[in-house]
């Protein structure tokens, strides 16, 4: 037998030969082994850690949607999806419970008034409505802007387009609720129909006429209507009156300061013959002290 035994980088290679078999033979050192070894965890390793620290690829269609929401001045705080909320003056999913609205609604056909972003027309999709309108005007200028304010204000300002986070939500929804454009005191059941369910929340505030866009809300509710607004509760201490107060305006448009009872005798006044108070608590913008009293009423015809 003969054999022949070449080392190269602690590397050993044996060729041995006895009469007509030829034998090979390749060995390395344990200590080298475990330096080998060593040296391929610490490679993979590195690589590891080089892949973890390599920027995410960045998703062109969400970085185009946040491009179009910080593109808009936001009243409703929406989710979007994929992490997304978009960041609203008003946030009310924290106390979305509050409201005591159904679980489902299933089969029904609803009414959003003045939805602006579209936050309750959205949650109202969510637990299953049949159909949906979401109602608004159409900018600036078709609300119930004070004399003196609407003349200082300028012609763009009053051409500024309400609710513009609307389409943006409702494209990242995938939405299929249908946006409208009517004002409140032109609502009626011959343009729209009637619907099973109507919401209306912290509106009637804002308008100059609140008993008559109670009145068009009646015609068109069919089964029940959730009616919601700020509140007072100082002013029901006068002798159970219905007190209300008149702040012409002030603020851009706030016209009154409801009393509970006058805004529940407003609701009965307008033809719905049961009208419940359902839930009261405070609340307020986003990060901020929740100051305003709130209370619910559903009212049926």
């Amino acid at each position: 037998m003969t054999s022949w035994t070449v080392r190269l980088l602690g590397l050993r290679a044996s060729l041995v030969m006895s009469g007509d078999r030829v034998g090979f033979e390749m060995s390395l050192p344990a200590g080298s082994l475990k330096r080998g070894v060593a040296g391929m965890l610490a490679q993979k390793s590195a690589r590891q850690a080089s892949a973890a620290m390599a920027p995410e690829p960045i998703d062109p269609d969400l970085a185009e949607l946040a491009r179009q929401v910080a593109g808009v001045t936001w009243y409703q705080s929406i989710d979007l999806g994929r992490g997304f909320v978009t960041p609203g003056f008003y946030d009310h999913r924290p106390i979305l419970e509050r409201y005591s609205l159904p679980e489902r609604l299933d089969g029904m056909r609803v009414l959003d008034v003045a939805t602006f972003d579209g936050f309750w027309a959205f949650e109202f999709e969510r637990r299953g409505a049949a159909e949906i309108l979401a109602l608004d005007v159409d900018c600036m200028s078709d609300i119930d802007l004070p004399f003196r304010r609407r003349a200082l204000a300028s012609e763009e300002e009053l051409a500024a387009p309400f609710g513009q986070g609307f389409s943006i939500a409702h494209a990242a929804r995938r939405s299929r609720v249908q946006h409208v454009t009517c004002n409140v005191y032109d609502l009626t059941p011959e343009r729209f129909g009637r619907f099973d369910f109507v919401h209306v929340g912290d509106l009637l505030l804002h308008l100059r006429d609140p008993a008559l866009a109670l009145s068009r809300i009646r015609n068109v509710t069919s089964r029940y209507a959730f009616i919601s607004d700020v509140i007072y509760p100082d002013l029901d201490r006068f002798d159970d009156q219905p007190i209300m107060q008149y702040d012409g305006g002030a603020g851009e448009n706030i016209w009154w300061r409801f009393g509970a009872r006058a805004l529940r005798r407003m609701i009965e006044d307008a033809g719905f013959d049961q009208v419940e108070e359902l839930n009261r608590f405070r609340y307020g913008p986003r990060g901020k002290d929740a100051t305003l009293w709130h209370v619910i009423y559903r009212a049926t015809p």
